[in-house]
């Protein structure tokens, strides 16, 4: 055997003759494809803060540089399965657990916090005459004990679109400022945001949650409930 011949094969500690050719026997397992893997296993935790949005984007990233220099340097590095897994279960993990915070976000209910509908605002002199104004019950026991309540509706447009802390909320869009002249007062709702809380305008339905108040002066023309808002979406 030539001398030439050895030098080639000294870097060789072992070898493998197959139908895919020489394989090297030892080769260093490529740390990014590592973490992207142990990243990937991260990923689920974006449920429980929103930082942890960093596991899956930092993963697919390490994922893939590991595995273009694995595929670069077939003979130095190994772990093209670490890389591959690290990417396939960021992508997916993290859209499953995108797509569930979204619907946390916007749609499910916070705990502590009961869910109300403006119809319920409106009197019925038939179904309830409990009281005065023939509300419903339940809506006038949440407002008198200042119970944390959850309702969608829409905002009535002013003169700021952001960082607003008092603003009108409304059954529904026609509720607007040129439209409906003859409102229905129980279809509206003052709501003022506590502490550092802003709402910022937009078209679609909002998500307010706070505690509901009762106008004990009510009259006519006024408005009767308002709430003070501690969540809003």
């Amino acid at each position: 055997m030539s001398k030439e011949f050895e030098l080639v094969l000294n870097p060789v500690i072992t070898e493998e003759l197959g139908t895919s050719g020489v394989r090297v026997g030892y080769r260093a397992v490529n740390v990014l494809a590592v973490i992207s893997f142990c990243l990937s296993l991260l990923t689920p935790l974006m449920l429980l803060s929103t930082w942890f949005v960093l596991c899956p984007l930092i993963g697919l990233l390490c994922g893939g540089w590991g595995l273009i220099k694995i595929l670069s340097s077939p003979f130095d590095y190994t772990g093209r399965m670490f890389a591959v897994a690290g990417i396939a279960v960021s992508f997916v993990f993290g859209a499953v657990a995108g797509v569930v915070g979204i619907w946390q976000h916007y749609y499910s209910v916070p705990v502590g916090y009961t869910v109300i509908d403006f119809l319920e605002f409106r009197p019925d002199e038939n179904k309830y005459k409990g009281n005065k104004l023939n509300i419903n019950p339940r809506i006038m026991e949440l407002a008198t004990e200042h119970r944390k309540v959850y309702i969608r509706g829409y905002m009535m447009p002013g003169n700021q679109l952001a960082g607003i802390q008092d603003f009108m909320m409304v059954r529904s869009k026609a509720h607007c400022k040129f439209c409906a002249p003859e409102k229905n007062p129980f279809d509206m709702v003052t709501v003022h945001c506590r502490g550092d809380l802003r709402a910022a305008f937009r078209m679609n339905a909002v998500y307010v949650g706070g505690e509901l108040y009762f106008n004990e002066n009510y009259r006519i023309g006024d408005l009767p409930f308002h709430i003070e808002a501690d969540l809003f979406r």
